[in-house]
């Protein structure tokens, strides 16, 4: 396994340099996340973790979560992610729930990963640009089935969520507020509505045009019937 940190508080700066909602978060090329676990009602469990190699803080959550919740009749888990999950991990998740359907995924996210286009796409070479399109169109399909999933609680973290995961994982006290907080929520926010519309027009083109293709293939199953027969009548006769 790559190397790590888990840990059960961040330092008040820390909090605030990785999850401050910036549209242009500059230099935020890590992930924390901050998890709440529950397990058969028992006491919360707090833990933060950070990615620092090859493996996604989210792929080393869901690693510690399978002993912790194996066997047990029900649990509830919240996180507070400085960075939506790109797509690899989305598929991670959903895999994780599904094999653990005794429960509920809560996920809070500061910023959208790979979400948008970067201002300086233009500068960037034809295949350069082709890969960054790729991968904006995965990271979005993958929050979109997120978001979808019946267990799997997908939201922009607001003033009140940031509040909260600051009282419960920074040492110190006194959460203020950085400049544009509740501004840029929105604009995630509208971003997250946008994803979902997307995701929803495409699983209605797919559920279209696969009842087309039965559709289809019925009326061919029928003539093939029809034939039969037309043919037997034919050699009967």
């Amino acid at each position: 396994f790559s190397s790590f940190i888990k840990m059960n508080a961040i330092s008040k700066d820390v909090f605030t340099f990785q999850f401050e909602n910036l549209q242009l978060a500059t230099g935020r090329n890590e992930t924390w996340l901050c998890q709440i676990r529950s397990v058969n009602g028992g006491e919360a469990d707090l833990q933060v973790f950070k990615n620092e190699g090859s493996e996604h803080a989210d792929e080393i959550c869901l690693r510690e979560n399978e002993a912790a919740i194996q066997g047990a009749d029900q649990y509830e888990i919240t996180w507070y992610l400085s960075w939506s999950s790109g797509e690899r991990c989305a598929l991670q998740i959903i895999k994780f729930v599904e094999e653990h359907p005794n429960g509920k995924l809560n996920i809070f996210v500061s910023r959208l990963y790979y979400c948008k286009e970067p201002y300086n796409l233009a500068s960037k070479t034809p295949e350069e640009q082709t890969k960054i399109k790729q991968k904006i169109k995965l990271c979005r399909e993958g929050l979109g089935n997120l978001k979808q999933h019946e267990r799997i609680g997908l939201k922009v973290m607001t003033l009140t969520d940031f509040q909260d995961c600051f009282d419960r994982f920074v040492n110190g006290s006194g959460f203020r507020p950085w400049r544009e907080l509740e501004a840029n929520s929105k604009l995630y926010a509208e971003m997250l509505k946008e994803i979902i519309k997307e995701k929803e027009a495409s699983t209605e083109k797919e559920e279209a045009s696969t009842e087309k293709d039965k559709e289809a293939s019925t009326e061919k199953d029928k003539q093939a019937v029809r034939l039969d027969f037309f043919l037997k009548t034919i050699f009967f006769r």
